[in-house]
């Protein structure tokens, strides 16, 4: 095996450990030190792949965020139309909250230590994962004469607006019942967007 693959495999293996100690423990309560006893590896090698903790926490968003994307281009394709994508997109979203990391990505967004170089590259991963994926749904439901002809951009920031807003209702509801809410907003959405 060659050093690169070496490398990797220790970045990735580094990354797994911290994503579990971050998914049980929260952001701020993970240390390097917990990540270095639990990976086994020196805080030098830890340091030699990812310059902080934060940018540790950001290559297992941004690799959570890659795995959100690759799962969604598997169910989009079984999808006949727009319409349904919206609704699929909606529930492919509402799934993601059982994702073991989400309790330290929300801790870590509602953080007021979070600095203007992590906020851009916060902004850059759901840009290029969570926006793009939204606004190619409406630009396609438009040009196929699904949806209004409005701006898609616009439209994009609505949708994601209100998948996210909807987010609190996961600390109140049980997991079908947030479904079922994720699914309802999608059918109010569409009364709106629906081409008559």
């Amino acid at each position: 095996m060659s050093k690169t693959n070496d490398g990797l495999t220790t970045k990735l293996k580094i990354a797994k450990i911290a994503e579990e100690l971050f998914s049980q423990k929260g952001y701020a309560a993970t240390s390097m030190e917990d990540i270095t006893t639990a990976s086994g590896s020196s805080k030098g090698s830890i340091y030699y792949h990812f310059k902080s903790k934060e940018k540790l926490f950001m290559f297992i968003v941004e690799t959570a965020a890659n795995e959100w994307k690759e799962e969604w281009a598997k169910i989009e394709v079984n999808c006949k139309t727009n319409t349904e994508k919206l609704y699929a997109i909606s529930e492919h979203y509402v799934k993601d909250f059982q994702n073991p990391i989400f309790s330290a990505m929300e801790e870590y967004g509602n953080s007021q230590v979070v600095n203007e170089e992590a906020t851009a590259e916060l902004l850059n991963i759901i840009r290029n994962q969570y926006f793009e994926t939204y606004e190619n749904i409406l630009k396609d439901g438009i040009a196929a004469g699904e949806f209004i002809d409005e701006n898609p951009r616009e439209l994009m920031y609505m949708l994601f607006a209100l998948h996210n807003g909807l987010g609190v209702a996961y600390y109140e509801m049980d997991f079908d019942d947030l479904k079922e809410l994720y699914r309802k907003s999608t059918d109010f959405l569409l009364r709106g967007l629906a081409k008559r």
